[in-house]
């Protein structure tokens, strides 16, 4: 079985790889911020997801938002 990590924003629908991907982009463009769906198209199934939001401090320092960490599997 293989996993993935992705992140969906909730405000806009935006999604990306947090890990679990060795080709995954360093620095990401904006229409690579859509992943969620050409990954459920191929085949991987969300298992859990856990909302997160952010307080303006951190790693999100630079806006507040609300985030949801999807985890996806998929058959070997």
């Amino acid at each position: 079985m293989q996993h993935k990590y992705v992140i969906v924003e909730l405000t806009n629908g935006g999604s990306w790889h947090l890990y679990g991907d060795d080709e995954r982009p360093h620095d990401y463009q904006r229409d690579q911020l859509r992943v969620l769906p050409d990954l459920l198209a191929a085949g991987w199934t969300p298992v859990r997801e856990t909302p997160v939001a952010t307080a303006g401090r951190g790693l999100f320092s630079w806006r507040q938002g609300c985030f949801c960490l999807v985890l996806l599997s998929k058959p070997d």
